[in-house]
């Protein structure tokens, strides 16, 4: 009784254990790892920190637009104070010409007024590349989605693909069992014994190459979403719905991709800066006006009194600057802004040619899933009725171990395919997503 009471104490204590420990393990759905991705991918981050960038490039053109005003002050000693000397009344006499301290102050400002309008066109430059850098990281957050969903899903894949090889494994097993239990009756040969006992030992170098694959998938995504290597993670899968009736048409789903993808946004603003660019190279042939003003004061004593001797001024002008000759330097700028220019506008057609061919590719990838996907369901479910006959054959004595070993290989293939069709599916869906850059309403069921 005490033995017994022992055993069940120690098995609660191992249970709770067991418990504590699963309870510790992280979980993680597509949704956590799509949050964590966004939050910790350091590629993303670094294009956020670009907007900031683009933000102060703004306040720097604002300031090209605003007065310069500076201050300057200045205090001199003079140790020897210079000294002229001239004749008065036949004798030399020493004047001195200064004082031992001076002292000064000027305020000064510069306005600009006209550059040919350079000033107010880099301040839309500025504004667009802001506008730019803002595309880039919603195409930084894009791909940052898209792979944590593809290593997300690779590790869900080699689960799959892990179990199919363990029901591989546990279905050979009982063949050979069968097989011992018939070549013990006398029933069959020992070749058909020999024939069972490689087909189950075929199978464990596959069982123990998904057991790498799963543990290295999870490796590759704990990486990728900044988590530990070494701590352990939970993927809950979720029930994706593979239907595609409400799957828009291809045009439509063009269309989206035009009005949302952020590349088309910073082609048009790259677009729009090579335009300006151009204005800006010939404003060099235009005079440049700024407004200039200043105020002075300086003083000077013996004895550091700044009320003695001191005087004071007030300056304005207007200062003009004309480009003469250049030696042609501007005449090549502008030659060299239109250039790019061109190639501004070309790129903005290429990239609205490539955003539909991605979409295009992507919405044929997901229709070839999702059929593939329709055909594996009744494929596992002949395969698996085919290995049922094949088994009850075989114990009965009318049919061959070939039928069995053939039925299981093609059950296992038929697992596989079907396992391989759902992460294409998957990825495929994602990157249909990626591509049009809109929620697909067949996304995903909790």
């Amino acid at each position: 009784m005490r033995n017994a009471f022992r055993r069940i104490f120690i098995a609660a204590i191992l249970l709770a254990i067991l418990a504590c420990t699963s309870m510790a393990d992280t979980q993680l759905t597509i949704n956590d790892v799509r949050q964590q991705a966004i939050e910790s991918n350091r590629a993303y981050l670094s294009a956020k920190e670009d907007v900031s960038i683009a933000q102060s490039e703004i306040t720097r053109a604002w300031a090209d637009a605003l007065p310069d005003i500076s201050f300057d002050a200045n205090y001199n000693r003079h140790f020897t104070v210079p000294s002229i000397f001239f004749v008065a009344d036949g004798e030399t006499v020493e004047l001195q010409t200064g004082f031992k301290n001076s002292f000064g102050a000027q305020i000064s400002a510069r306005q600009s007024l006209w550059h040919g309008g350079k000033v107010l066109t880099a301040l839309q430059i500025a504004r667009l590349y802001k506008s730019y850098s803002l595309a880039v990281a919603s195409q930084m957050e894009a791909e940052v989605l898209y792979n944590a969903e593809r290593l997300f899903y690779s590790a869900i894949l080699a689960r799959a693909q892990l179990d199919l090889w363990q029901q591989a494994l546990e279905s050979n097993t009982a063949n050979l069992e069968v097989v011992e239990k018939l070549f013990a009756q006398g029933m069959v040969s020992e070749y058909e014994v020999l024939r069972a006992k490689v087909e189950k030992q075929n199978i464990i170098p596959r069982l123990l190459g998904a057991e790498s694959e799963l543990r290295m998938s999870h490796k590759r995504l704990k990486s990728f979403l900044g988590i530990e290597l070494d701590e352990a993670v939970v993927l809950v899968e979720d029930q994706t719905d593979t239907s595609i009736d409400e799957l828009p048409s291809p045009s439509e789903l063009t269309a989206s991709a035009y009005a949302n993808r952020p590349e088309i946004e910073q082609a048009e603003d790259l677009a729009h800066i090579a335009q300006k660019a151009v204005r800006i190279a010939r404003a060099d042939y235009w005079p440049s006006f700024d407004a200039v003003g200043a105020y002075t004061w300086q003083s000077a004593s013996d004895d550091f009194t700044l009320s003695n001797n001191e005087s004071s001024s007030w300056t304005a002008g207007l200062v003009v600057s004309f480009p003469i000759f250049t030696g042609g330097r501007t005449r090549g700028q502008v030659a060299w802004r239109k250039a790019q220019n061109n190639q501004a506008q070309l790129n903005l057609q290429q990239v609205r040619d490539d955003i539909a061919l991605q979409v295009e590719e992507a919405y044929d990838l997901l229709i070839q899933a999702s059929e593939a996907l329709i055909i594996q369901e009744t494929t596992i479910a002949a395969a698996e009725e085919g290995l049922r006959i094949a088994n009850l054959r075989y114990e009965s004595g009318v049919g061959t171990q070939l039928e069995v070993l053939s039925a299981q290989t093609a059950l296992t293939q038929a697992r596989e395919i079907q396992a391989q069709a759902l992460f294409t599916f998957r990825l495929a869906r994602s990157g249909l997503k990626k591509a049009t850059s809109i929620a697909l309403d067949m996304d995903t069921k909790r």
